[in-house]
This record gives structure tokens, C-alpha cells and sequence, in this order.
């Protein structure tokens, strides 16, 4: 008979599936440079994302920072498979609270307190308006309407998604060369690019004479 399971037994299968959501309480670990901002990646609000509550993929009803991951799997960045948790004395909230034996604890977290971009640069950081003009220019926030109805989506709502697709990219390419943003720099700063938060629909992506096509 199978030990009932009532402690941390370092299996990693936790670190596996990804870095944990920043909470309010993990703050002073990103500002004293203990979890950089280059080991973060913005999940934006409207981002489809698995919710272990309801366990269903759909959208952010708040903006989310994460722990980036790494990999082929994508396991957190500060996993190592030999090792276990290279940051365990200051891991962030959600790791202590997280007991996989007992998700009580954890699921009280979800898209609670959680750290977003101007609590973590504060507001008068210099890209704090550029991250607001991406939002308005690039908004994800009804990709869960663009899921439930793939199917009937009419030809001008699936324009304005390839415009907004377009317009993302040439807005990251000016930052990027303005700033000499690095890979990681922009997956904080701006989150995934719109064509990839698309790809879990079934939508592709083309390339013809320059510019960016998609195919439903």
C-alpha cells in the first residue's frame, strides 16, 4: 500500500510545469534584484491560460508575471534537474504555499495579489508609458471570445486581429532596436508576441512580400 504523500519529497514534477506567478508578497524579492527582471515573463490580462480553479484554459482576468521557464519543457528557469530549486531559501510565495499533496493552499492564490509591471518598475519608470501605448495599440484582451468562436468569426474580426498582429511586431522591432532590448528584456516589458498567443487556436502564420499573414 502506497504512503500517503504529507511532505516534499524534491521530485520537481512542481518546477516542471513551469515558473510560478509573483504575488505582492514576493515585491521586495525582484526590487532588491534577488529575482530579476530578466528571469520574468508578462502573461497579459485577456491571455489565454490554464486556470486550475475552474481547470479550463481561458482568459487572465488580471495581468500575471511569472517566472520564465527554460527548456524544451519549459520548466522554471531556477530548476535544475540534478540540484532541485537553485533559489529555494528566497523562492516566491507561491512555491511555499504550494503543497501538491494539499492545493487548498494554492488555489486561494489564483489571480490574487498578484505583481504586475508598474508595481514592479514603479510608475515613473521610463517604459511604463511605452508598455501603456503597447496595450492600446496591441490589446489581447478578447482572445477568449476569438476562442469559443473561432468557427464564425466574420472577415472583418479576423482582420483586425492580423492588423493588431502586425502592428505588435513593428512595435516590438522599434523598441527593441530603440531600447537593444534583449529577448528576455521583451518578453517582461511586452509579454509574448500576439501571433504566438494565437497558435493555441489552430491559427497560422505566413509570411508573403514582407509582411504578416494569418491562416484560420
Amino acid at each position: 500500500m502506497q504512503a500517503e504523500m504529507i511532505r516534499c519529497n524534491g521530485c520537481g514534477k512542481c518546477c516542471k510545469q513551469g515558473g510560478p506567478a509573483l504575488h505582492t508578497q514576493d515585491i521586495d524579492l525582484v526590487k532588491k534584484g534577488e529575482i530579476p527582471v530578466s528571469s520574468l515573463i508578462t502573461l497579459r490580462k485577456g491571455e489565454l491560460a490554464h486556470n486550475p480553479k475552474t481547470n479550463q484554459v481561458q482568459g487572465l482576468a488580471v495581468e500575471l508575471v511569472k517566472l520564465i521557464g527554460s527548456g524544451r519543457t519549459w520548466n522554471c528557469v531556477y530548476y535544475d534537474g540534478e540540484k532541485g530549486c537553485t533559489i529555494y531559501d528566497r523562492r516566491p510565495y507561491a512555491c511555499k504555499a504550494l503543497k501538491c499533496w494539499d492545493t487548498a493552499e494554492i488555489l486561494t492564490l489564483v489571480e490574487k495579489d498578484t505583481l504586475d509591471r508598474v508595481m514592479i518598475l514603479g510608475e515613473n519608470h521610463s517604459m511604463i508609458l511605452i508598455i501603456a501605448e503597447h496595450e492600446k495599440v496591441c490589446p489581447c484582451d478578447d482572445l477568449e471570445y476569438l476562442k469559443n468562436n473561432y468557427r464564425n468569426l466574420s472577415d472583418s474580426e479576423k482582420k483586425d486581429v492580423e492588423r493588431r498582429v502586425r502592428h505588435d511586431l513593428r512595435f516590438r522591432s522599434r523598441i527593441i532596436k530603440d531600447f537593444d532590448l534583449k529577448l528576455n528584456e521583451e518578453l517582461f516589458y511586452f509579454g509574448r508576441p500576439l501571433f504566438q498567443l494565437l497558435q493555441p487556436l489552430g491559427v497560422k502564420v505566413s509570411e508573403f512580400q514582407n509582411e504578416i499573414h494569418l491562416q484560420w
